[in-house]
Protein backbone atom coordinates (compact mmCIF):
# COMPACT_ATOMS: atom_id res chain seq x y z
CA UNK A 1 0.00 0.00 0.00
CA UNK A 2 1.17 3.39 -0.92
CA UNK A 3 2.18 5.41 2.09
CA UNK A 4 1.02 8.67 2.95
CA UNK A 5 2.78 11.76 2.88
CA UNK A 6 3.88 13.14 6.12
CA UNK A 7 4.31 16.96 6.59
CA UNK A 8 3.93 18.36 10.01
CA UNK A 9 1.45 20.82 10.17
CA UNK A 10 3.68 23.32 11.69
CA UNK A 11 6.14 22.89 8.72
CA UNK A 12 3.17 23.32 6.08
CA UNK A 13 1.87 26.23 7.88
CA UNK A 14 5.03 27.66 7.40
CA UNK A 15 5.41 26.92 4.10
CA UNK A 16 2.10 28.55 3.29
CA UNK A 17 3.10 31.90 4.83
CA UNK A 18 6.25 31.92 2.26
CA UNK A 19 3.80 31.87 -0.63
CA UNK A 20 3.65 36.06 -0.69
CA UNK A 21 7.00 36.23 -0.92
CA UNK A 22 6.89 34.80 -4.42
CA UNK A 23 4.78 37.86 -5.63
CA UNK A 24 2.92 36.89 -8.88
CA UNK A 25 4.62 33.37 -8.73
CA UNK A 26 5.88 34.31 -12.29
CA UNK A 27 6.93 31.26 -14.48
CA UNK A 28 8.99 31.40 -17.65
CA UNK A 29 7.54 27.88 -18.59
CA UNK A 30 5.36 28.26 -21.81
CA UNK A 31 1.79 27.30 -21.14
CA UNK A 32 2.60 27.31 -17.37
CA UNK A 33 0.68 30.42 -15.75
CA UNK A 34 2.33 30.32 -12.30
CA UNK A 35 4.52 28.56 -10.48
CA UNK A 36 3.17 26.08 -7.64
CA UNK A 37 2.96 27.57 -4.31
CA UNK A 38 5.68 26.43 -1.88
CA UNK A 39 3.16 23.93 -0.36
CA UNK A 40 2.04 22.48 -3.32
CA UNK A 41 5.46 21.66 -4.92
CA UNK A 42 6.74 19.94 -1.26
CA UNK A 43 3.30 17.61 -1.57
CA UNK A 44 4.28 16.92 -5.19
CA UNK A 45 7.86 15.84 -4.21
CA UNK A 46 7.13 14.23 -1.21
CA UNK A 47 3.88 11.80 -2.23
CA UNK A 48 4.18 8.52 -1.24
CA UNK A 49 7.18 9.72 1.54
CA UNK A 50 6.38 8.13 5.04
CA UNK A 51 9.39 9.34 6.78
CA UNK A 52 7.92 12.15 8.93
CA UNK A 53 11.89 13.10 9.89
CA UNK A 54 12.97 13.68 6.14
CA UNK A 55 9.78 15.46 5.11
CA UNK A 56 10.23 18.21 8.02
CA UNK A 57 13.79 18.67 7.16
CA UNK A 58 13.11 18.89 3.35
CA UNK A 59 9.91 21.24 3.90
CA UNK A 60 11.95 23.62 6.39
CA UNK A 61 14.81 23.33 4.02
CA UNK A 62 12.93 24.58 1.15
CA UNK A 63 11.36 27.38 3.43
CA UNK A 64 15.02 28.23 3.97
CA UNK A 65 16.36 28.74 -0.21
CA UNK A 66 12.83 30.26 -0.80
CA UNK A 67 13.67 33.22 1.92
CA UNK A 68 17.24 33.67 0.85
CA UNK A 69 16.13 34.25 -2.62
CA UNK A 70 13.40 36.39 -1.52
CA UNK A 71 15.45 37.91 0.43
CA UNK A 72 18.81 38.51 -1.30
CA UNK A 73 17.04 39.22 -4.37
CA UNK A 74 14.01 41.11 -3.70
CA UNK A 75 13.63 41.67 -7.71
CA UNK A 76 13.48 38.11 -8.74
CA UNK A 77 10.80 37.69 -10.83
CA UNK A 78 10.50 34.04 -12.28
CA UNK A 79 9.73 31.25 -9.27
CA UNK A 80 10.23 27.89 -10.99
CA UNK A 81 12.11 26.55 -8.12
CA UNK A 82 10.24 22.66 -8.97
CA UNK A 83 13.85 21.14 -10.20
CA UNK A 84 16.04 23.04 -6.85
CA UNK A 85 13.19 21.59 -4.66
CA UNK A 86 13.43 18.07 -5.92
CA UNK A 87 17.36 18.00 -5.60
CA UNK A 88 17.11 19.45 -2.17
CA UNK A 89 14.32 15.97 -1.78
CA UNK A 90 16.84 13.61 -3.52
CA UNK A 91 19.97 15.64 -1.60
CA UNK A 92 19.07 11.68 0.66
CA UNK A 93 19.12 12.09 4.55
CA UNK A 94 17.30 14.99 6.53
CA UNK A 95 20.73 16.51 7.64
CA UNK A 96 21.98 15.80 4.42
CA UNK A 97 18.96 18.42 2.66
CA UNK A 98 19.36 20.69 5.51
CA UNK A 99 23.65 20.56 4.46
CA UNK A 100 22.07 21.24 1.10
CA UNK A 101 19.74 24.13 1.69
CA UNK A 102 22.53 25.94 3.57
CA UNK A 103 25.10 25.83 0.63
CA UNK A 104 22.24 27.52 -1.37
CA UNK A 105 21.28 30.10 1.16
CA UNK A 106 25.13 30.66 1.24
CA UNK A 107 25.40 31.01 -2.29
CA UNK A 108 22.00 34.14 -2.00
CA UNK A 109 24.26 35.78 0.63
CA UNK A 110 27.47 35.74 -1.73
CA UNK A 111 26.05 37.22 -4.68
CA UNK A 112 22.51 38.99 -3.74
CA UNK A 113 22.22 42.65 -2.82
CA UNK A 114 23.61 42.21 0.67
CA UNK A 115 26.83 41.57 -0.94
CA UNK A 116 29.54 43.01 -2.68
CA UNK A 117 28.38 41.62 -5.82
CA UNK A 118 24.93 43.05 -5.65
CA UNK A 119 23.06 40.63 -8.59
CA UNK A 120 19.88 41.78 -8.82
CA UNK A 121 18.07 38.05 -9.91
CA UNK A 122 18.67 34.68 -9.34
CA UNK A 123 17.35 33.59 -12.44
CA UNK A 124 21.37 32.83 -14.12
CA UNK A 125 21.56 30.47 -11.10
CA UNK A 126 17.90 29.14 -11.37
CA UNK A 127 18.10 28.79 -15.24
CA UNK A 128 21.34 27.19 -15.62
CA UNK A 129 23.09 29.85 -17.17
CA UNK A 130 25.96 29.95 -15.17
CA UNK A 131 26.01 26.30 -15.14
CA UNK A 132 25.85 25.93 -18.93
CA UNK A 133 28.74 28.30 -19.45
CA UNK A 134 30.91 26.29 -16.78
CA UNK A 135 30.76 22.85 -18.43
CA UNK A 136 31.19 24.55 -21.94
CA UNK A 137 34.61 25.07 -20.89
CA UNK A 138 35.86 21.68 -19.69
CA UNK A 139 32.69 19.46 -21.07
CA UNK A 140 34.87 16.43 -20.48
CA UNK A 141 35.28 16.67 -16.87
CA UNK A 142 32.21 18.47 -16.03
CA UNK A 143 28.99 17.11 -17.99
CA UNK A 144 28.12 14.79 -15.95
CA UNK A 145 27.91 17.07 -12.95
CA UNK A 146 24.47 18.91 -12.61
CA UNK A 147 23.26 22.41 -11.74
CA UNK A 148 22.43 21.86 -8.32
CA UNK A 149 25.11 19.24 -7.84
CA UNK A 150 28.22 20.15 -4.80
CA UNK A 151 30.74 20.50 -7.08
CA UNK A 152 29.20 23.42 -9.05
CA UNK A 153 28.64 24.63 -5.91
CA UNK A 154 31.76 24.68 -4.96
CA UNK A 155 32.75 26.77 -7.88
CA UNK A 156 30.33 28.91 -7.01
CA UNK A 157 31.57 29.63 -4.34
CA UNK A 158 35.36 29.86 -5.35
CA UNK A 159 33.87 32.13 -8.32
CA UNK A 160 32.35 34.69 -5.98
CA UNK A 161 35.58 35.22 -3.93
CA UNK A 162 37.03 36.04 -7.01
CA UNK A 163 34.31 38.40 -7.93
CA UNK A 164 34.68 40.01 -4.79
CA UNK A 165 38.24 40.73 -4.99
CA UNK A 166 38.48 42.28 -8.33
CA UNK A 167 35.32 44.41 -6.80
CA UNK A 168 37.95 45.21 -4.24
CA UNK A 169 40.19 46.41 -6.83
CA UNK A 170 37.44 48.11 -8.61
CA UNK A 171 37.92 46.04 -12.28
CA UNK A 172 36.41 47.34 -15.63
CA UNK A 173 34.14 45.05 -15.75
CA UNK A 174 32.85 44.28 -11.90
CA UNK A 175 33.67 47.70 -11.05
CA UNK A 176 32.34 49.28 -7.53
CA UNK A 177 28.70 50.22 -6.88
CA UNK A 178 27.69 53.15 -6.29
CA UNK A 179 24.74 53.21 -3.98
CA UNK A 180 22.19 51.21 -4.10
CA UNK A 181 22.58 50.20 -7.21
CA UNK A 182 22.63 46.65 -9.14
CA UNK A 183 25.24 44.87 -10.86
CA UNK A 184 25.25 44.20 -14.76
CA UNK A 185 28.13 42.98 -16.52
CA UNK A 186 25.77 42.15 -19.27
CA UNK A 187 25.42 43.76 -22.62
CA UNK A 188 21.82 44.23 -22.32
CA UNK A 189 19.46 45.86 -20.06
CA UNK A 190 18.08 44.23 -17.36
CA UNK A 191 15.63 46.04 -15.65
CA UNK A 192 12.21 44.10 -14.70
CA UNK A 193 10.58 44.54 -17.66
CA UNK A 194 13.22 43.88 -20.28
CA UNK A 195 14.34 40.97 -18.02
CA UNK A 196 10.69 39.24 -18.14
CA UNK A 197 10.53 39.75 -21.76
CA UNK A 198 13.75 38.43 -22.62
CA UNK A 199 13.60 35.18 -20.67
CA UNK A 200 9.81 34.03 -21.54
CA UNK A 201 10.70 34.36 -24.66
CA UNK A 202 14.01 32.29 -24.57
CA UNK A 203 11.59 29.79 -22.90
CA UNK A 204 9.68 29.82 -26.36
CA UNK A 205 12.24 29.52 -28.64
CA UNK A 206 13.78 26.98 -25.85
CA UNK A 207 17.36 28.71 -25.67
CA UNK A 208 17.15 28.28 -21.64
CA UNK A 209 19.61 25.96 -20.61
CA UNK A 210 17.75 23.93 -17.41
CA UNK A 211 14.02 23.95 -17.87
CA UNK A 212 13.81 24.58 -13.83
CA UNK A 213 9.93 24.25 -14.48
CA UNK A 214 10.90 20.22 -14.44
CA UNK A 215 10.75 17.91 -11.49
CA UNK A 216 13.49 16.35 -13.71
CA UNK A 217 15.36 18.97 -14.85
CA UNK A 218 15.53 18.80 -18.41
CA UNK A 219 19.00 20.58 -19.38
CA UNK A 220 21.51 21.02 -21.83
CA UNK A 221 24.54 22.44 -21.84
CA UNK A 222 25.97 22.26 -25.78
CA UNK A 223 24.84 25.81 -27.12
CA UNK A 224 26.29 29.08 -25.90
CA UNK A 225 23.62 30.07 -24.13
CA UNK A 226 25.18 33.58 -23.08
CA UNK A 227 26.01 34.51 -26.32
CA UNK A 228 22.36 33.44 -27.80
CA UNK A 229 20.38 35.19 -24.71
CA UNK A 230 22.65 38.61 -25.52
CA UNK A 231 21.88 37.64 -29.17
CA UNK A 232 18.01 37.53 -28.82
CA UNK A 233 18.07 40.58 -26.27
CA UNK A 234 20.22 42.58 -28.96
CA UNK A 235 17.23 41.60 -32.11
CA UNK A 236 14.76 43.16 -28.86
CA UNK A 237 16.45 45.83 -28.88
CA UNK A 238 17.84 45.49 -25.26
CA UNK A 239 21.52 46.17 -25.59
CA UNK A 240 22.94 48.85 -23.65
CA UNK A 241 26.55 48.20 -24.69
CA UNK A 242 29.33 48.08 -21.75
CA UNK A 243 28.05 48.25 -18.36
CA UNK A 244 28.48 47.12 -14.80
Amino acid sequence: MTGVAVIPPEERDALARLTPLLGARASVAPGRPCAPTPVALVEQIVNGSEDAERARAFARGLGEVICAVADNFPDNIFWDVDYLACCLWQAGSAPAIGDFARRVVSLCLGFGNKSKLRFRYAHDFLYGYDWARWVMRKPEERAGIGPFDVSFFDYLDGRQRTLVELVASNDRKYSQLNGREYRNPFSFIREPPEESQLHCLLAQVDLIPLKAWRLDGERRWDLPFTDLRAKLADRLGLSRGEGR
